[in-house]
């Protein structure tokens, strides 16, 4: 059997996971503290990892058993059980068994990624943002509390205030990555220019009651939106630009806003 060498570090895994795979949240992320990044990392990573489970194999039942290795780990977790030696796993387990994180977001996400395997279509605004909350609004709820925003009991005005937040983040991700889906295929349907603006207009309402019910002052979390108004009033003003694949800015503007909310403390 392998073993690991005696500097092997699960955290550092994950950041180099979610710098590869999620430059944005990374860059969030790396705004916090050290104790902040050593939470938010291994629940990046872990969204990373069951976001891809259902296009990594043409075959059903593999993306289910990848996501039934995720169940388990949440589960087990519950029940005071650390995951094996895993970059992903044993971090994210830990979190939950120590009370840093709640679990019920973490299963909504792999519930929600379960549907993608099983082909389940987005039909119409409603259930677009059902999706979107299920997933990008409950990394966001659990992202909130590892930084402090909402106990373990939770908090209903905070706690939705953040899944708000996380459904208006996961819209303009979701926007961004329609050229991807339209060609990964799994029977997708791009959205036309109505429900594109009918989505942006609700996103938009969500990050100004977040700002509202959250405040002004800013953690690593709330900083993993910080490009989701200004994608989702470029889509809602030019519809076009998601199905181009022409949304977002230019990578040193993305580079200096970050730069900016970090020095200020905003979000």
């Amino acid at each position: 059997m392998t073993t690991a060498p005696e500097d092997y570090d699960p955290i550092a895994a994950c950041a180099e996971q979610v710098l590869k795979g999620d430059p944005d949240r990374f860059l969030a992320a790396m705004s916090g503290t050290v104790e902040e990044r050593k939470r938010l990392f291994p629940l990046y990573a872990f969204n990373l990892e069951v976001a891809r489970a259902p296009y990594m194999s043409q075959e059903p039942m593999v993306a289910l058993i990848r996501l039934q290795f995720w169940r388990d780990v949440i589960t087990g977790a519950v029940d005071g059980t650390e995951a094996p030696r895993h970059d992903v796993a044993t971090p994210l387990s830990q979190l939950v068994i120590w009370g840093d994180m709640r679990a019920a977001p973490l299963l909504r996400i792999v519930e929600a990624r379960e549907g993608d395997v099983q082909g389940n279509q987005l039909q119409g605004v409603d259930q677009i943002r059902a999706y979107l909350r299920a997933t990008s609004g409950a990394l966001m709820l659990a992202g909130g509390q590892l930084c402090g925003m909402t106990e373990f009991a939770g908090d209903f005005e905070i706690d939705t205030a953040l899944e708000d937040l996380g459904e208006a983040v996961g819209l303009a991700n979701w926007l961004l990555a329609q050229p991807a889906l339209a060609k990964a295929g799994r029977g997708h349907v791009t959205p036309d220019a109505e429900v594109i603006q009918t989505l942006c207009a609700g996103g938009l309402e969500h990050l100004s009651n977040a700002r509202a019910a959250l405040g002004r002052r800013g953690n690593p979390a709330l900083r993993s939106a910080w490009r989701a108004q200004g994608i989702l009033k470029q889509a809602a003003k030019q519809p076009a630009l998601v199905t181009e694949g022409a949304l977002g800015h230019a990578e040193v503007t993305r580079r200096g806003h970050m730069l900016w909310l970090g020095l200020t403390g905003g979000w």
